[in-house]
Parts: C-alpha cells; sequence; structure tokens
C-alpha cells in the first residue's frame, strides 16, 4: 500500500512540473560547464554573465541536459514590460546598451516588444523575454 502511494504523488508530482514545461521550440540558456538549463531570468544565469550558450529547449534535453527549477530561485520573474534592450536599422538581433555590436543609430524598445519579433545577441547576451500563455 505505502509503495502504490508513493508511486502515485511520484506520477502526480511529475505531472505538475509537466504543466509548467515550455515547449520544445522555446528559448532556454545553459551555463557552460554543467548539465542544465535555465529560464532566461533564472538567477543563476544572471552570475553567469557571458559564459552562458542559447539554445532551443529541445537541443538541450537531446544533449543530455536537465530543467534547473528557476521558479523556486528568489527574483526569478523580470517584467518584460520594464526591461529596456536596444535595436537598430536593419538588425534582426536586440542589444544591451554596453553592446559592441550596436552602432550610434539605436532605438530603445521593452523586452515584451523586442522578443515578439527579434533575436537575442549572441555577443552581449541580453535577457530572453518568456513566454506567457497569452504571448
Amino acid at each position: 500500500m505505502r509503495r502504490a502511494l508513493a508511486l502515485m504523488t511520484l506520477v502526480l508530482t511529475a505531472g505538475a512540473a509537466a504543466l509548467v514545461a515550455q515547449g520544445p521550440n522555446d528559448l532556454v540558456v545553459v551555463v557552460t560547464g554543467t548539465k542544465q538549463f535555465h529560464q532566461p531570468s533564472c538567477p543563476v544565469v544572471a552570475k553567469a554573465g557571458s559564459h552562458v550558450k542559447i539554445m532551443k529547449r529541445s537541443e538541450a534535453t537531446r544533449k543530455g541536459l536537465t530543467a534547473h527549477d528557476c521558479g523556486s530561485a528568489p527574483g526569478a520573474y523580470v517584467d518584460p514590460n520594464t526591461v529596456k534592450v536596444y535595436t537598430q536599422p536593419g538588425d534582426n538581433k536586440y542589444h544591451l546598451a554596453s553592446c559592441q555590436k550596436l552602432g550610434a543609430n539605436r532605438t530603445q524598445i521593452t523586452l515584451e516588444e523586442a522578443g515578439k519579433k527579434l533575436w537575442p545577441c549572441p555577443v552581449c547576451h541580453p535577457p530572453i523575454r518568456q513566454r506567457t500563455p497569452q504571448s
């Protein structure tokens, strides 16, 4: 009886975790040298600086990486409407203000706006907008 109860608890816990999982094409962040992938707003990613790689969730799982429990870390959510990033004419990427690839003709936009139509710069590694059910 205890074994069945333990198994049922495990199944329910795994099912709840699956409800918050991202889709296979959503972008995740991998800190170089680790075996886990993170949500872009995870504090672990912020502390890693430029030692990160961005890839699709499906690629990370294919490489044997596991999901970090980013939601339990303090400060895990970043409001994409308050974060400012930069873009420039003719560029399909958004950047941090300090990016070496960003020219003088720059436009400031919100992360929410940038994340819907542009890719994050692979040089300066700006934050990545998390998808919400309505976006």
